[in-house]
């Protein structure tokens, strides 16, 4: 929605990023731009937190149950490339975030993005 609001001036933007002088007059003519930093800085906050509470999960089942973190990390780490995506890698994904593993693919991000296209 911002970005359909703004489409004009951040294209001329995009095209004169080497122009101070037009790019602070552009920077003036965008809308909701305090929404813009305000939604970024939420965004930011949650992914902090969220990485807070993973980190503490691995540590407590690596404390606990190193045997099923040492498995589930050898899944995650021997994914075939050639892998189909959506089925056992996106579940592989899944069982490595609830134990608190850091993932190349965040499988709650792909949730919320594909709930947001329906």
């Amino acid at each position: 929605k911002l970005v359909v609001e703004n489409v004009e001036v951040l294209t001329q933007m995009r095209t004169s990023f080497d122009k101070p002088d037009q790019m602070a007059a552009l920077f003036k003519r965008l809308s909701s731009v305090d929404s813009v930093l305000k939604r970024m800085t939420i965004i930011g906050v949650i992914l902090s937190f969220r990485s807070l509470a993973q980190e503490s999960l691995r540590d407590v089942l690596s404390y606990h149950i190193p045997f099923l973190v040492s498995s589930i990390e050898d899944f995650k780490d021997h994914i075939p490339r050639e892998t189909d995506m959506k089925v056992v890698a996106m579940n592989v994904y899944e069982l490595s975030s609830a134990a608190g593993l850091p993932c190349e693919i965040d499988p709650a991000l792909v949730v919320a993005l594909s709930s947001q296209k329906s």
